[in-house]
């Protein structure tokens, strides 16, 4: 899978490099272990566009999964 995936931290602003989704993830998760401990990660992400076809559904699956996790409900 090629790098389109790029996380955001809902607390300081930080965002990844552009990476798989997994990756993604798990960068955006140390992050949160680092930088915010005892935190929920939390956030939003972005597609890189132009990518060619078949991005699937994925950010319709992640995107509430993110969101659910976040303390409150807040962003």
């Amino acid at each position: 899978m090629s790098a389109k995936f790029r996380y955001w931290c809902a607390k300081c602003g930080y965002k990844t490099l552009w990476l798989d989704e997994e990756q993604g993830a798990e960068q955006l998760g140390r992050h949160y272990l680092q930088r915010h401990p005892g935190i929920e990660p939390g956030g939003d992400f972005e597609i890189r566009r132009g990518e060619g076809r078949g991005n699937g559904c994925l950010g319709t699956v992640v995107a509430p999964f993110l969101l659910l996790r976040t303390p409150n409900g807040q962003r």
